[in-house]
């Protein structure tokens, strides 16, 4: 490393991509879980009798509704602060 600055740019953007990843690997589990987009989940979501979603219980859609849309949060964050660090 030229610097300490250099070192820690480096870690920081290590630790974001990590971040990103965690948070995509999320996204994508509950994408497989539902077989569809957050966008359509949260459509079909509000019907009970839709007959994909009926099989899950309404804790489990409310909690993994919360989860889905704070992990897509979480990835624009953190891809926010990623070009912050990385011009």
């Amino acid at each position: 490393y030229m610097s300490v600055f250099d070192f820690t740019k480096i870690q920081i953007k290590n630790v974001t991509l990590q971040k990103i990843a965690y948070y995509q690997a999320r996204v994508d589990g509950f994408e497989k879980k539902y077989g569809m987009r957050f966008e359509e989940f949260r459509q079909r979501v509000i019907n009970p009798s839709d007959a994909v979603l009926s099989k899950f219980g309404i804790i489990e859609k409310e909690d993994d509704d919360n989860d889905w849309e704070d992990a897509l949060d979480f990835i624009q964050i953190y891809s926010r602060a990623l070009q912050r660090v990385i011009p």
